[in-house]
């Protein structure tokens, strides 16, 4: 397989991106890193860093890996001023021949082992909390609404939610698709007996059993899910629900390219809308109560959607 692509950017997400491809046995694919910077930083990994102009005319592929949209965009508009094509990390599935869904599960979980302390340090700030949990938020409005006997969060990280409601609950189920997380609640909250942890495979519930929960809620994480991976939740969330019980999921309000996902949009805002969450959860049986966009560092890019299994 020739070496012909260049990962633009050789910060922590073009370097997060290279160790991804490394994991999979295919980094070879790599002909160079490209950035703006490549004077300083020369190599990556004893990977060449190039200056753009050196390489614009090769016929390589440039796989972006920035995270400021202005950048971005530039940067696209560059690309293609110049005739070079332009990925996202989703063509390394390609050279795997493997579903782009499942390989986007799996680097949008390689990035957050990745860089889980600094993520988790800034997500557990009062800040980012009040976010959720001040008392006009759409967040906390929509939460009020759920019966806590029986609650299900779904992605909870390292649990940083966990606090905020541990003592109105009957009983918490805490599901997340790494065991990392998993076994990093465990330790942080072993005092607690009314809760109980599932590792589960990213897009189901499958272990959980029928009509037994009250409630369920998702908060920052389901914005990364791919659409059909949401279907699948859908599904088995109302599976699991009591009739009668709520789900709060904040998700993607991402419309603006059928393509996006967590590795080739801004924030990592998978390709969702609105009015398609609704379409898919009144599909999987829901019905719908409130949905309420929301800003997140970009107008209207985000939801919070309220629905209950009738």
């Amino acid at each position: 397989m020739e070496p012909n692509i260049v990962i633009y950017g050789a910060g922590d997400k073009g370097r997060a991106y290279y160790d991804f491809l490394e994991k999979k046995g295919i980094s070879n694919i790599v002909y160079g890193f490209c950035d703006r910077d490549y004077q300083r930083i020369q190599n990556v990994k004893n990977v060449k860093v190039y200056n753009y102009d050196d390489i614009k005319n090769f016929k390589l592929i440039f796989i972006l890996a920035l995270s400021n949209k202005s950048s971005i965009e530039e940067v696209k508009n560059i690309l293609e001023t110049d005739g070079n094509i332009c990925e996202s990390m989703d063509y390394a599935s390609c050279c795997l021949k493997e579903d782009r869904v499942c390989f986007n599960r799996e680097l949008c979980s390689f990035f957050h082992i990745n860089a889980m302390d600094d993520y988790f340090a800034r997500a557990e700030s009062d800040a980012s909390l009040a976010d959720f949990w001040k008392e006009d938020s759409v967040f906390y409005n929509g939460f009020k609404k759920l019966d806590l006997s029986e609650v299900i969060e779904l992605a909870c990280g390292r649990g940083r939610h966990v606090p905020q409601y541990i003592e109105k609950a009957g009983h918490v189920t805490l599901v997340d698709i790494l065991p990392e997380n998993i076994g990093y609640c465990q330790e942080r909250f072993k005092s607690f007996d009314n809760i109980s942890y599932y590792c589960n495979n990213g897009y189901n519930l499958e272990k959980l059993p029928d009509n037994h929960y009250s409630a369920l809620f998702c908060y920052d994480a389901m914005v990364h899910f791919e659409l059909v991976d949401i279907y699948e939740y859908l599904k088995d969330i109302y599976r699991v629900l009591h009739k009668g019980g709520y789900a709060l999921i904040h998700h993607s309000n991402n419309g603006m390219d059928y393509k996006a996902s967590f590795v080739n949009s801004y924030n990592g805002r998978s390709f969702m809308t609105t009015q398609i969450f609704a379409y898919l959860a009144y599909r999987a049986g829901f019905q719908i109560i409130d949905q309420q966009i929301i800003s997140w560092e970009i107008k209207d890019i985000d939801a919070v959607s309220l629905i209950q299994k009738v």
